[in-house]
């Protein structure tokens, strides 16, 4: 029979609804010892306390058992509001613990973990301070292996990647290809020839394909990138870079990708001290900046705190990079 996980509900309620375990003991009457022993699963509560946790923190029964799994829409984007808001106000630590809350309150949600965490991996991103980005960025790892759900799996080791590469851990991550997984492949494969004759959208569905596993290459490419500059193999990486604008203009993907790009072979012509090209690569960006905006404001603050990166020191002083500057500070203000 399965463990129930009234424990860690418990404890997630708590800490989401920002109390201590002796706050709760005091509330229930019970000693702060008891309380220790419900979260860490040592025993569970009487049955008799159900219906008073379930009142104090406006949940039913059902979820503190862990029955409680499906959200409605508000509900999910709500959690998601509220975690996003915590890390933009550069709250890494209590955002992390919200989203551990979330996670305990509903056990086996895995989808909701994951998005959770990909809501907020840009902000954690740009954390200043390599260790406290490790600290979250690990325990998002522990999170993301906890994932069990097969709906979910492919989703989860791309996550998983990126996390990897924010805290530069690149050969840790699984790059080959289980056996199920090669089987799935060949399941694919056949459901596209059959959709092939069958299908009169089949394009659409074809087009939508393409474009998906384009991204996850661009991704899988800069994991790639980000391990050969591990490596100083600066040429190496340059080229990667190359074929992933390359790729882009294949697959005609939205001019937000070729901002970061443009960015990338900059930078990497700067550690290779080539000015002139490191110029090209600028002015390449400040020609779509002028044609195309950038909404984000996240991605904003990523080109500014990219761009100040020390080996833009080579070209600092010249006039497009002066330009882009401007236009990214007028971007940021407006």
């Amino acid at each position: 029979m399965q463990k129930l996980a009234v424990g860690k509900i418990l404890q997630g309620l708590r800490k989401a609804k920002g109390i201590t375990q002796e706050q709760l003991s005091e509330i229930l009457g019970v000693s702060c010892a008891a309380i220790s022993k419900w979260e860490n699963e040592q025993m569970y509560p009487d049955i008799s306390f159900f219906p008073i946790l379930a009142r104090y923190f406006n949940v039913s029964i059902d979820c503190l058992f862990g029955f409680s799994n499906e959200l409605t829409e508000k509900e999910y984007n709500d959690f998601k509001e509220e975690c996003t808001e915590l890390f933009a106000q550069k709250q890494y630590f209590n955002g992390m613990e919200k989203i551990k809350a979330l996670c305990y309150l509903f056990p086996t949600n895995d989808r909701l973990k994951l998005d959770l965490i990909i809501a907020v991996i840009p902000y954690i991103a740009l954390a200043q301070e390599v260790e406290i980005r490790e600290k979250v960025v690990y325990q998002m790892i522990a999170l993301c292996q906890n994932c069990a759900s097969e709906n979910v799996q492919a989703q989860k080791h791309f996550v998983l990647g990126h996390l990897f590469m924010l805290i530069g851990q690149y050969k840790h991550f699984p790059f080959s290809f289980s056996n199920s997984e090669v089987k799935n492949f060949a399941a694919v494969d056949m459901t596209n020839s059959l959709l092939l004759r069958t299908d009169e959208h089949v394009i659409n569905k074809i087009e939508t394909a393409i474009i998906s596993l384009g991204v996850q290459l661009l991704h899988e490419l800069r994991n790639k990138i980000s391990y050969l500059q591990k490596e100083n193999d600066l040429q190496g990486a340059l080229a990667v870079t190359k074929n992933q604008i390359t790729l882009a203009e294949l697959l005609e993907l939205d001019h937000s990708v070729y901002f970061m790009l443009y960015m990338n072979v900059s930078h990497l012509y700067c550690l290779l001290k080539d000015k002139e090209n490191a110029e090209q690569a600028v002015e390449k960006f400040v020609k779509l900046l002028r044609k195309k905006s950038i909404d984000d404001s996240v991605l904003l603050q990523v080109y500014k705190t990219g761009f100040s990166a020390k080996p833009f020191d080579l070209i600092r002083d010249t006039l497009i990079f002066a330009q882009l500057i401007t236009m990214l500070n007028k971007e940021v203000t407006t």
